[in-house]
């Protein structure tokens, strides 16, 4: 039977179970296929299918190396590939990954910038297609740093970018302005009001966490003279709405954090805090979004080798430490025990982010 002769409801069933790969040969075969294939429905419903099926990128950004391993189940090494960033240089030092949303992977090409002006790339690794942002609005003729933050609106329709300009004013002071790319509209646009953030804050920015429509960073504002008070928070955006928020970070950080590093992570599809000493990490967990209360102890990672950076949450429950000896080990809270991955490099440039496939970019510049 002739692929005419199959309905179009079973057709299109069979195409939404296959891998992407698969699907991009198969829109070759036909305008028909191929209709069905790049429209923007089957795109969606393919990509909710594909929720179960993970990869995970593993990044270092000392040698840019870029390792993509399967991420369903426990985390293994069996068989990972390595993948090529586009359009950047391979061995910039200062290339990151923002973040990955919805199978698409946003890249900076430097983690901050004092001139010239960085540009945001949007990846899909599935289709190995990509496309460049347009230059920015906001380009301060003094010195500045800017940083970008990804995520999509609640509804999965509008994926958008949002920029951090830390710009000086002519009294010495930095003030912070935001713009917004819409990936749907294709520009940029100033964000009236922008944030109230301070520039000893800037650095909690490099790390964020995506989670239902809304983007979070973790702020930890440096003291100010012999003030020895910092106060630490989440900075969340929601991507729909435009609008800044704050999320309380647990009961024992208020009055400051010490000499504890904290970093925000995604961990079982709910916020997540880790308060590192060098020696443990204890982690945390917001069991009911928004509720301060609702913080929960899970565990504490203690090993006989010093813990240089937590990396990472797998889908698994397991964690991603990166060890003193510039090892990268798995880490399971059952079991108690590492499993080194045979991954090396500099412990604070190690970053691990999921994506899922997805066919999003393969109609051309956007959707």
């Amino acid at each position: 039977m002739s692929s005419n002769n199959v309905p179009t409801d079973l057709l299109i069933e069979i195409l939404q179970n296959l891998p992407v790969k698969s699907l991009i040969r198969f829109a070759a075969v036909s305008k028909s296929w191929r209709s069905i294939i790049t429209s923007a429905a089957f795109m969606a419903s393919h990509l909710s299918k594909g929720k179960n099926h993970t990869h995970t990128l593993i990044h270092t950004e000392g040698k840019n190396s870029l390792v993509k391993f399967t991420a369903d189940g426990p985390f293994a090494v069996d068989s990972p590939s390595k993948l090529e960033f586009p359009y950047y240089k391979p061995h910039s030092i200062y290339l990151r990954i923002v973040d990955s949303c919805d199978g698409l992977v946003c890249l900076s090409n430097k983690s901050f910038m004092i001139f010239p002006q960085s540009r945001g790339v949007i990846w899909n690794p599935s289709v190995r297609n990509h496309v460049v942002l347009p230059d920015p609005t906001i380009n301060p003729k003094d010195a500045y740093i800017s940083v970008l933050g990804f995520g999509v609106d609640a509804g999965r329709t509008h994926h958008k970018v949002v920029r951090f300009v830390y710009c000086r004013n002519a009294a010495g002071i930095f003030t912070t302005r935001v713009e917004i790319f819409s990936l749907k509209t294709w520009s940029w646009r100033m964000l009236i009001g922008g944030v109230d953030l301070t520039l000893g804050a800037y650095p909690s920015l490099l790390r964020q966490v995506f989670l239902n429509g809304v983007v979070h960073w973790l702020i930890e504002e440096k003291p100010i003279g012999d003030n020895s008070f910092r106060r630490s928070y989440v900075l969340a955006f929601d991507v729909g709405d435009e609008v800044f928020d704050e999320v309380m970070l647990p009961e024992w950080e208020a009055g400051g954090s010490g000499f504890a590093k904290l970093s925000i992570f995604l961990i079982n599809e709910s916020l997540g805090v880790v308060k590192s000493t060098g020696e443990s990490c204890d982690v945390w967990v917001m069991k009911e979004y928004c509720v301060r209360e609702s913080w929960t102890k899970l565990y504490t990672i203690r090993l006989f080798e010093k813990i240089e950076n937590v990396v990472a949450f797998l889908n698994s429950g397991e964690a991603l430490l990166a060890l003193e000896n510039s090892r990268l080990v798995v880490y399971n809270s059952e079991t108690k025990h590492p499993k080194d991955l045979g991954i090396y490099g500099t412990p604070p440039s190690l970053y691990m982010y999921n994506y899922v496939e997805s066919l999003l970019l393969l109609r051309g510049r956007t959707y």
